[in-house]
Protein backbone atom coordinates (compact mmCIF):
# COMPACT_ATOMS: atom_id res chain seq x y z
CA UNK A 1 0.00 0.00 0.00
CA UNK A 2 2.87 2.40 0.82
CA UNK A 3 4.36 1.86 -2.64
CA UNK A 4 1.06 2.77 -4.32
CA UNK A 5 0.81 5.90 -2.15
CA UNK A 6 4.35 7.01 -3.04
CA UNK A 7 3.59 6.46 -6.73
CA UNK A 8 0.40 8.52 -6.47
CA UNK A 9 2.16 11.34 -4.59
CA UNK A 10 5.04 11.43 -7.09
CA UNK A 11 2.60 11.40 -10.00
CA UNK A 12 0.60 14.22 -8.42
CA UNK A 13 3.72 16.31 -7.87
CA UNK A 14 4.77 15.76 -11.48
CA UNK A 15 1.37 16.88 -12.74
CA UNK A 16 1.50 19.94 -10.48
CA UNK A 17 4.95 20.86 -11.79
CA UNK A 18 3.75 20.51 -15.39
CA UNK A 19 0.68 22.60 -14.63
CA UNK A 20 2.91 25.44 -13.42
CA UNK A 21 5.70 25.25 -16.02
CA UNK A 22 3.83 24.35 -19.22
CA UNK A 23 1.51 27.39 -19.39
CA UNK A 24 4.46 29.73 -18.84
CA UNK A 25 6.38 28.11 -21.70
CA UNK A 26 3.37 28.14 -24.04
CA UNK A 27 2.43 31.73 -23.23
CA UNK A 28 5.97 33.08 -23.50
CA UNK A 29 6.15 35.95 -25.96
CA UNK A 30 8.94 37.06 -28.24
CA UNK A 31 12.29 37.86 -26.70
CA UNK A 32 13.35 41.51 -27.16
CA UNK A 33 16.91 40.54 -28.11
CA UNK A 34 17.29 36.92 -29.20
CA UNK A 35 20.55 35.50 -30.53
CA UNK A 36 21.10 33.22 -33.52
CA UNK A 37 24.40 31.45 -34.13
CA UNK A 38 25.65 30.80 -37.67
CA UNK A 39 27.00 27.25 -37.37
CA UNK A 40 27.58 25.06 -34.33
CA UNK A 41 31.02 23.53 -34.89
CA UNK A 42 31.25 21.88 -31.48
CA UNK A 43 28.61 19.30 -32.48
CA UNK A 44 28.91 16.38 -34.86
CA UNK A 45 31.78 14.24 -36.01
CA UNK A 46 35.16 15.47 -37.17
CA UNK A 47 36.31 15.03 -40.74
CA UNK A 48 37.17 16.90 -43.94
CA UNK A 49 34.43 19.04 -45.46
CA UNK A 50 36.44 21.23 -47.83
CA UNK A 51 39.94 22.41 -48.61
CA UNK A 52 41.62 23.19 -45.31
CA UNK A 53 38.42 22.67 -43.31
CA UNK A 54 38.68 19.53 -41.21
CA UNK A 55 37.53 20.41 -37.72
CA UNK A 56 33.75 20.23 -37.88
CA UNK A 57 30.88 17.93 -38.73
CA UNK A 58 31.66 16.07 -41.94
CA UNK A 59 27.97 15.99 -42.84
CA UNK A 60 27.70 19.79 -42.56
CA UNK A 61 24.73 19.45 -40.22
CA UNK A 62 26.49 21.41 -37.51
CA UNK A 63 28.57 24.01 -39.32
CA UNK A 64 26.01 25.08 -41.93
CA UNK A 65 22.95 25.68 -39.77
CA UNK A 66 21.36 28.60 -37.99
CA UNK A 67 20.83 27.81 -34.32
CA UNK A 68 17.96 28.20 -33.62
CA UNK A 69 16.50 27.99 -37.13
CA UNK A 70 13.51 30.17 -36.21
CA UNK A 71 13.37 33.00 -33.70
CA UNK A 72 10.66 35.44 -32.65
CA UNK A 73 11.16 39.13 -31.91
CA UNK A 74 8.70 41.97 -31.29
CA UNK A 75 8.46 44.76 -33.88
CA UNK A 76 11.39 47.09 -33.24
CA UNK A 77 13.40 44.28 -31.63
CA UNK A 78 16.93 43.30 -32.54
CA UNK A 79 18.29 39.83 -33.34
CA UNK A 80 22.02 39.37 -32.84
CA UNK A 81 23.52 36.89 -35.29
CA UNK A 82 26.87 35.46 -34.16
CA UNK A 83 29.19 34.67 -37.06
CA UNK A 84 32.65 33.13 -37.12
CA UNK A 85 32.39 30.71 -34.23
CA UNK A 86 35.62 28.74 -33.86
CA UNK A 87 35.72 24.96 -34.13
CA UNK A 88 36.54 22.51 -31.38
CA UNK A 89 40.24 23.39 -31.40
CA UNK A 90 39.53 27.11 -31.69
CA UNK A 91 41.62 27.56 -34.84
CA UNK A 92 39.39 26.72 -37.78
CA UNK A 93 36.60 29.14 -38.65
CA UNK A 94 34.30 28.72 -41.64
CA UNK A 95 33.23 32.11 -43.03
CA UNK A 96 29.55 33.07 -43.14
CA UNK A 97 27.70 36.22 -44.18
CA UNK A 98 24.31 37.25 -42.77
CA UNK A 99 21.78 38.50 -45.32
CA UNK A 100 18.20 39.45 -44.49
CA UNK A 101 15.65 39.11 -47.28
CA UNK A 102 12.65 41.35 -47.83
CA UNK A 103 9.38 40.49 -46.14
CA UNK A 104 7.72 37.46 -47.75
CA UNK A 105 10.75 36.12 -49.67
CA UNK A 106 10.96 32.31 -49.60
CA UNK A 107 14.15 30.23 -50.11
CA UNK A 108 13.03 29.27 -53.63
CA UNK A 109 12.62 32.98 -54.50
CA UNK A 110 16.32 33.76 -54.00
CA UNK A 111 17.90 34.30 -57.42
CA UNK A 112 21.63 34.73 -57.89
CA UNK A 113 22.14 36.98 -60.91
CA UNK A 114 25.96 36.91 -60.82
CA UNK A 115 27.41 33.41 -60.67
CA UNK A 116 30.95 34.80 -61.06
CA UNK A 117 31.06 35.79 -57.38
CA UNK A 118 30.77 33.71 -54.20
CA UNK A 119 28.34 36.06 -52.44
CA UNK A 120 24.76 35.78 -53.66
CA UNK A 121 23.70 38.80 -55.71
CA UNK A 122 19.94 39.12 -55.09
CA UNK A 123 18.42 42.57 -54.62
CA UNK A 124 15.76 41.06 -52.30
CA UNK A 125 18.40 39.85 -49.81
CA UNK A 126 20.66 42.48 -48.26
CA UNK A 127 23.94 41.52 -46.55
CA UNK A 128 24.02 42.80 -42.97
CA UNK A 129 27.81 42.48 -42.50
CA UNK A 130 30.75 40.22 -43.18
CA UNK A 131 31.75 37.73 -44.39
CA UNK A 132 33.84 36.93 -41.33
CA UNK A 133 36.54 34.32 -41.67
CA UNK A 134 38.92 35.19 -38.89
CA UNK A 135 38.49 35.87 -35.22
CA UNK A 136 35.64 34.40 -33.27
CA UNK A 137 32.12 35.40 -32.41
CA UNK A 138 31.44 38.47 -34.55
CA UNK A 139 28.07 39.92 -33.46
CA UNK A 140 25.84 41.14 -36.30
CA UNK A 141 22.83 42.97 -34.81
CA UNK A 142 19.79 43.42 -37.09
CA UNK A 143 16.70 45.39 -36.05
CA UNK A 144 13.32 44.33 -37.44
CA UNK A 145 10.70 47.08 -37.46
CA UNK A 146 7.85 45.68 -39.56
CA UNK A 147 5.83 42.62 -38.43
CA UNK A 148 6.04 39.52 -40.64
CA UNK A 149 8.26 36.55 -41.47
CA UNK A 150 11.77 37.26 -42.74
CA UNK A 151 14.13 34.82 -44.44
CA UNK A 152 17.73 35.06 -43.18
CA UNK A 153 20.37 33.33 -45.30
CA UNK A 154 24.08 32.73 -45.34
CA UNK A 155 24.88 34.91 -48.33
CA UNK A 156 27.76 32.67 -49.46
CA UNK A 157 26.42 30.65 -52.39
CA UNK A 158 27.66 27.14 -51.45
CA UNK A 159 26.30 27.46 -47.91
CA UNK A 160 22.83 28.53 -49.03
CA UNK A 161 22.52 26.53 -52.25
CA UNK A 162 24.22 23.27 -51.24
CA UNK A 163 23.53 23.16 -47.49
CA UNK A 164 20.23 25.09 -47.21
CA UNK A 165 21.77 27.45 -44.68
CA UNK A 166 18.85 29.67 -43.84
CA UNK A 167 16.47 30.43 -41.04
CA UNK A 168 13.52 32.63 -40.13
CA UNK A 169 12.82 35.66 -37.98
CA UNK A 170 9.16 36.05 -37.06
CA UNK A 171 8.42 39.65 -36.10
CA UNK A 172 5.28 40.09 -33.96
Amino acid sequence: MARRTRFAVCGGLLLLALAVVLPAAVMAGPDDSPSVQFGNPTLGSFGPVGPGIELHDASANAQFNLVPRTTVVPAGGTVTFTVGVAGATGTNIVPHQVAVCKLGVQPEDVVDSNLATVPIDDSDCTPAAGPFSSGSGHPVPVTFSEPGRYLVICNLRPHFVEFNMYGWVNVK
